[in-house]
């Protein structure tokens, strides 16, 4: 593969360029431009320290003067990240790859293979099939078990079915806590985002290298996702989780506000699963909440966290609204003793049992929805 690449330093190139490259290093801008004249290229690697133009310049030059098949990945400063990204949002500017600032060299060079898809950069699925799964996307008003639940729940899934494949991705923006429990700061979806464009050209990724395998479970993937996502990207993405894996859990965060990519979600998605504390304040709003999307022909389902039979019943949560599941309050600091200590509570030797068989409970139901669609 023939790549350009502008970095201030030529010598220092081959640090972080992936094996089986064909390698044309300009230092400048003007040496860029000039190689980009003289040779046909197939990718594009450009630091923005290299150019002396505004980026509101030379991003979409660069951009006009590359094929448009040809993948343009930018290195940015730490000051110029937020900007360039801006311009290729507000230009609509395809086939852009922003990678993240001040990252090392091994770091960089795992990226940009994963991007290229050079095979020793990007793990090779040799399992992979066609599917049709389902994705479930999870929100509601904040602190009621989402986390929790996405920690624990894919784990019992993943052992009681160990041929189907398991994904969970952290999408919650303001509160990335997947991502920091599971260490998924090398594991971006959001990296992928100008493959998702179009369909056709997101099938030809293989999409193993944005997840993150479970050392335990080997169907059990994790990623991030913590971008904001447009509809379109949200639409083709829904289509590629389904294709690649079984059951997919989207940790979407907050319900608000809701922008064209959370409406996009719900009205797509398969499951739409709205998360809410058993406090009689909170069920009221998630009732009028869901409501309000079936008039929409959304089906929001319930899922109810920190239960307490003794404080409310469960025949007053189900009034008018469809139940995911109902899970029982654990205390605060065997929460925080779990998260702290990256513990998984259905896999400890002496979990607590009334949290673990009501998702046993939640995988019974899933399991009996699913046959008698069969």
């Amino acid at each position: 593969m023939k790549v350009i690449v502008c970095y201030p330093m030529k010598s220092l190139v081959p640090l972080f360029m992936p094996a089986g490259c064909e390698v044309l290093a300009a230092e400048n801008e003007s040496e860029c431009f000039q190689q980009l004249q003289l040779f046909p290229l197939e990718a594009a690697v450009l630091f923005s320290e290299s150019f002396a133009m505004p980026i509101w310049e030379w991003v979409p030059k660069l951009r006009s003067q590359l094929a448009g098949e040809v993948p343009m990945l930018i290195v940015p400063l730490h000051k110029d990240e937020p900007f360039i990204a801006r311009i290729i949002e507000e230009m609509n500017l395809p086939n852009i790859y922003l990678l993240p600032a001040n990252q090392g060299y091994s770091e960089l060079s795992g990226r940009i293979g994963r991007i290229l898809g050079m095979e020793d950069a990007v793990p090779d699925w040799s399992d992979k099939r066609e599917a049709s799964g389902s994705v479930y996307a999870l929100l509601g008003y904040g602190a009621a078990g989402i986390t929790t639940f996405c920690v624990n729940y894919p784990v019992l899934l993943a052992k009681q079915h160990p041929d189907k494949r398991v994904a969970v991705i952290d999408m919650n923006v303001e509160k990335p806590d997947l991502t920091q429990y599971f260490g998924l700061q090398e594991h971006q979806l959001s990296m992928f985002r100008p493959d998702l464009i179009h369909t056709a050209v997101a099938e030809r990724r293989n999409w193993l290298g944005a997840f993150k395998r479970s050392e335990s479970l080997h169907n059990l993937f994790y990623s991030s996702a913590t971008s904001r996502w447009k509809s379109y990207e949200i639409s083709t993405l829904l289509r590629i989780l389904r294709r690649n894996f079984d059951y997919t859990y989207l940790d979407w965060g907050y319900c608000f506000p809701e922008t064209e990519a959370l409406q996009t979600l719900l009205l797509e998605v398969d499951h739409p699963i709205f998360f809410v504390r058993a406090d009689p304040f909170s069920i009221d709003s998630a009732h009028r909440w869901i409501r309000k999307w079936q008039q929409t022909k959304v089906s929001p389902q319930l899922l109810v966290s920190h239960f307490d039979g003794a404080q409310m019943s469960a025949r007053r949560i189900k009034e008018g609204v469809p139940v995911y599941g109902i899970v029982p309050r654990i205390s605060d600091n065997r929460v925080f003793q779990s998260h702290q200590s990256r513990s998984i509570l259905v896999e400890e030797m002496f979990p607590p049992r009334t949290y673990v068989n009501s998702l046993r409970a939640i995988a019974e139901a899933e399991r009996r929805r699913e046959e008698a669609a069969i």
